[in-house]
């Protein structure tokens, strides 16, 4: 019994100096606000998506704080591109056979990092963040517009987020 008393009194400050700190336990001491430092997209709504992707997941850790002080959160969106998924070769009227895409990958490209007072140095830059979403080809224009938009709007939240997970030092899967 005073050996097992022994060996928890010496285990113990070593148990709780070691660093370790739970992946998902607890709220983050640090919050920051999430400001948009520059576009390079002309749908202003994907840029708002992106932002509020990255609140959501400061929201979730406790990180988020209100307003644009500092320490904050600065976000970067590069660029939205699309392009053809699934094409497949059909004729047309003529007989005169044309690729035909069965569904649009659209991608957003973003970038955040954190800054603790105005022209401060960038910290834990997340690089290059990139998702895609993938719809199917409408037959109409007017429904494939909305399903564009629809898609641009899905993969900028998405962005954001695994941009706040990265922010926050969190683990994250690839996609």
């Amino acid at each position: 019994m005073r050996g097992a008393l022994a060996l928890v009194l010496a285990v113990t400050p070593l148990l709780s100096g070691c660093g370790y700190r739970a992946v998902h336990g607890g709220a983050s001491a640090e919050r920051f606000s999430v400001v948009l430092a520059s576009s390079n997209v002309p749908d202003a709504v994907a840029s708002d998506e992106v932002v509020a992707g990255v609140r959501d997941e400061l929201a979730r850790a406790g990180a988020l704080a209100s307003g644009g002080a500092y320490p904050r959160c600065e976000v970067e969106v590069l660029r939205a591109d699309e392009a053809s998924e699934g094409i497949a070769v059909t004729s047309n009227a003529d007989g005169v056979l044309l690729p035909d895409s069965r569904a649009t990958r659209a991608g957003v490209v973003a970038r955040a990092w954190i800054v603790r007072s105005k022209d401060g140095p960038r910290e834990r830059d997340t690089g290059d963040v990139r998702v895609i979403e993938v719809v199917s080809v409408a037959p109409d224009a007017r429904a494939a517009t909305f399903r564009h938009a629809d898609a641009l709007r899905a993969a900028s939240r998405r962005v954001g987020r695994k941009m706040g997970t990265r922010i926050l030092g969190l683990p994250s899967s690839s996609d």
